[in-house]
């Protein structure tokens, strides 16, 4: 038997995920409420008797992998600085590391200055809360992302 394929599918507003078998093409919406808070990755057998995995994709926003070298100053504690490396990135937040992980708590207010690798090395400086610390890296939400800017350059980079 062939090695299974991973395919990715997106959950819709409604929490419903279509899955399609890469070798037969079937559809089939699944419910994934039950789901969102400790799967990602399902294993499916096919009616036409093929198995695959399927990566169920719980973000709202597109998420671009990088390694960009940037800096933060933590508002939240008396204005700390330090350098990040940016891991990823879409147009409502990032994810860096840093060598100081251990001073950064959820709910901290930074700005974050980075350049991006397109042509003209973009200089994106952004006001963000973090909004996760892990042992390896801190998920940050941008300030008004809300608004979602799909303008400038950062939302050109992220599309491309």
């Amino acid at each position: 038997m062939p090695p299974a394929k991973v395919s990715k599918t997106y959950i819709r507003p409604d929490n419903t995920a279509v899955i399609s078998c890469p070798h037969c093409g079937r559809q089939k919406t699944i419910n994934t409420e039950s789901l969102k808070q400790h799967k990602s990755k399902l294993k499916v057998k096919c009616v036409c008797k093929n198995m695959f995995t399927v990566d169920l994709e719980f973000r709202k926003r597109v998420r671009k992998p990088t390694s960009l070298k940037g800096t933060y100053k933590n508002h939240s504690q008396k204005d700390r600085q330090g350098n990040i490396r940016v891991m990823n990135i879409s147009v409502s937040g990032l994810e860096f590391s840093t060598l100081d992980i251990e001073n950064f708590k959820e709910g901290d207010e930074l700005t974050l200055t980075f350049n991006l690798d397109d042509e003209h090395r973009s200089e994106v400086r952004k006001e963000a809360t973090v909004r996760a610390v892990r042992t390896k890296s801190v998920g940050c939400e941008f300030v008004g992302s809300g608004n979602l800017a799909f303008d400038g350059p950062l939302g050109l980079y992220v599309m491309s």
